[in-house]
């Protein structure tokens, strides 16, 4: 066992993943967190028996990382369903996983069978350098432009134009074959089960300058701006902005469990849930919570009007609950950029985060223990 001491700083889930690695392997680590709580941009708030996870979120319980932790036998997951409502005109069209939901596929208007088939031929080839995730699937018609456009602006946090094919690919695998998901107490509660495993994390312990570290070795796992102040790093990724606004709504407006996105573009919500259908302790016994994203700026009278259109009801009674306004919501990996490089900054010196790998929660943790494993080694 080494008597390497090893201070991290930032107890998100890149932070976490670090110190649970370095403790795996014999060494004293300390985690110092400037909030709080941990988990950083995976939490969970209650407010008037709302649970309000700080931004949409699902947790793909098949992440190689939470499989390789062995977290989620810890968690009371509720699994999402494998389909997506799709608001056209007045009519919700539902597209879905076709191993469970076969006759879906045959709807003319999410994109001819042909083209679903042709689809998934792109999910097994090999995508093209220097090419944008739109490149590559605008040849897929309506299926792209009414289906899957709107889903990825919501999992990408920007248009599919800005994202590498690559990297953006990789995602879209990922929920292919996923199993999407939330924990019964919120998205925060897996931060909180990984917390426990380590042994010091230090709360509201902010770190302004790497002087303060007094460790043969630290790894900077903030956010990537607190990151490049820290080290001084000229150049950031570019991060996606997003909000996300909580609804008390009828029990009467959907007893659907499944994320609707418009297919027709008409405002500013790139998506919209239901979100206690799926998980019943996110609201008070006998109320229905609404989780909606925007990524574009928009006032709260621009997201009624959308949601009106897209649920086909009126919004005017409907309460606002909280709204989350979060500006680095998610790291772009532009055209051309990808992940997996040295995380050795200088000597003693490590970096961790989502931005490093890929824009996930399994970007954070592989990010953190990648981090970890390249200390170690040195």
């Amino acid at each position: 066992m080494s008597d390497k001491k090893v201070a991290v700083i930032g107890a998100g889930l890149a932070g976490l993943s670090a110190a649970i690695t370095l403790q795996d392997a014999g060494l004293e680590v300390e985690v110092f967190e400037s909030s709080d709580r941990a988990g950083g941009r995976v939490a969970t708030d209650v407010i008037d028996g709302y649970r309000l996870d700080r931004g949409f979120q699902l947790i793909n319980a098949r992440y190689p990382e939470l499989v390789r932790l062995g977290v989620m036998s810890e968690l009371d997951f509720v699994r999402a369903p494998r389909t997506v409502d799709i608001s056209l005109g007045d009519k919700k069209i539902a597209l879905g996983d076709p191993r469970s939901h076969p006759f879906s596929a045959f709807n003319a208007a999410t994109g001819s069978l042909l083209t679903k088939i042709r689809f998934l031929s792109y999910l097994t080839s090999p995508s093209q350098s220097g090419l944008s995730v739109e490149d590559e699937l605008e040849q897929y018609g309506d299926l792209y432009k009414r289906v899957l456009r709107p889903f990825l602006s919501g999992v990408f946090l920007t248009s599919p134009s800005h994202v590498d094919a690559v990297s953006g690919k990789e995602i879209i695998r990922s929920f292919i074959s996923g199993q999407p998901g939330l924990p019964a107490l919120g998205a925060g509660e897996l931060a909180q089960v990984l917390a426990k495993r380590v042994r010091s994390i230090h709360f509201n312990s902010r770190i302004d300058s790497m002087s303060q570290c007094r460790a043969d070795a630290v790894i900077v796992a903030t956010d990537v701006t607190t990151a490049a102040q820290l080290l001084d790093i000229p150049n950031v990724p570019k991060l996606a902005s997003s909000t996300t606004w909580y609804h008390e709504i009828p029990n009467s407006t959907t007893q659907s469990k499944n994320l609707l996105i418009d297919g027709q573009a008409r405002g500013p919500v790139v998506n919209s849930i239901a979100i206690s259908n799926l998980v019943p302790r996110y609201a008070p016994a006998g109320k229905t919570l609404l989780s909606s994203t925007t990524i574009d700026v928009a006032s709260e009278s621009e997201v009624r009007r959308h949601l009106s259109s897209m649920w086909g009801v009126s919004t005017a009674s409907w309460s606002l609950i909280a709204k989350y306004e979060i500006p680095k919501s998610l790291p772009i990996f532009g055209i051309g950029a990808h992940g997996l490089q040295s995380a050795k900054i200088s000597e003693g010196v490590f970096i961790a985060g989502d931005y490093r790998t890929a824009p996930s929660q399994n970007g954070a943790l592989l990010s953190g223990r990648l981090a970890a494993q390249e200390l170690l080694l040195n």
